[in-house]
């Protein structure tokens, strides 16, 4: 439960956080723990913006109803069209029985708990942001996005290239064993081979790099100008990507670079 609610800006960015949440639940609907984020997401920010809207006075109201009122509405929208999840309890969830800490001092499947004088992790390491991370799939250290997090450490990502979530780690869980007189060494000889479904999704992003380099037409991104699906745009912070699906306030934006993004419009 929050101390207090949060302000307009910081609401905003849960909003943005969220909607990635609920586009990586749209790509992975057959994962439950996916989709089950996503709509405890989309549920604490319906909640959130409501505290909100009480805290304020009227005008005050009008103005927030304005700014963020159609994104909250977008949101559950598009949260109702995911698979439906059974109702938990929240006075017992694994992670409290497991002897979780007071608010503000863990962070756990996706949801942030704030308190009073308790500073925010950086923009960088927050749930819906990206962070490298060594995938045994494509073993290969690759991007990902982050889903669940512990204290400022992420706990669990998404892997962009071939999709499968598992554990942040930095290096390979696998420890090599002592060689036998002979025996070759090298970490290529080693590796898994890579599963065909990480080999087709980095051929795409290897295509999806090609096109948006050639693009002649780039639009320069603009939060107020309205975009459709398949233009290029290039983004300040993510460069040139493809758009894939187009909402009334946001824009699902493949980057070469930095996989799925979801872009506020104005």
């Amino acid at each position: 439960m929050d101390a207090a609610p949060l302000t307009l800006d910081q609401l905003k960015l849960e909003i943005g956080e969220v909607a990635l949440q609920v586009h990586l639940a749209e790509e992975r609907k057959d994962e439950r723990d996916v989709v089950a984020i996503a709509h405890a997401g989309v549920e604490r920010v319906s909640q959130r913006y409501r505290a909100l809207l009480a805290s304020l006075s009227p005008a005050e109201q009008m103005a927030a109803e304005r700014q963020l009122g159609r994104r909250v509405v977008d949101l559950r929208r598009m949260a109702s069209m995911l698979p439906k999840m059974p109702a938990a309890s929240s006075e017992s969830t694994p992670d409290r029985v497991a002897g979780g800490g007071a608010p503000g001092e863990r962070r756990i499947t996706g949801v942030t708990w704030s308190t009073p004088g308790r500073a925010a992790p950086s923009t960088s390491v927050r749930v819906g942001g990206d962070v490298e991370s060594w995938c045994g799939r494509c073993a290969e250290l690759t991007t990902h996005s982050i889903v669940a997090m512990v204290g400022d450490e992420p706990k669990q990502v998404l892997c962009q290239v071939c999709g499968s979530r598992h554990s942040h780690r930095t290096a390979s869980a696998r420890k090599a064993a002592a060689p036998a007189t002979g025996q070759a060494t090298t970490t290529e000889e080693r590796a898994r081979p890579a599963d065909p479904e990480a080999r087709k999704r980095a051929a795409e992003l290897r295509a999806l790099g090609a096109e948006v380099a050639a693009a002649e037409q780039v639009r320069p991104f603009d939060p107020r100008e309205r975009y459709k699906a398949g233009e290029i745009i290039s983004h300040p912070e993510f460069g040139r990507g493809k758009i894939e699906n187009v909402l009334r306030s946001s824009l699902l934006v493949r980057f070469p670079n930095g996989g799925l993004k979801s872009v506020m419009l104005m």
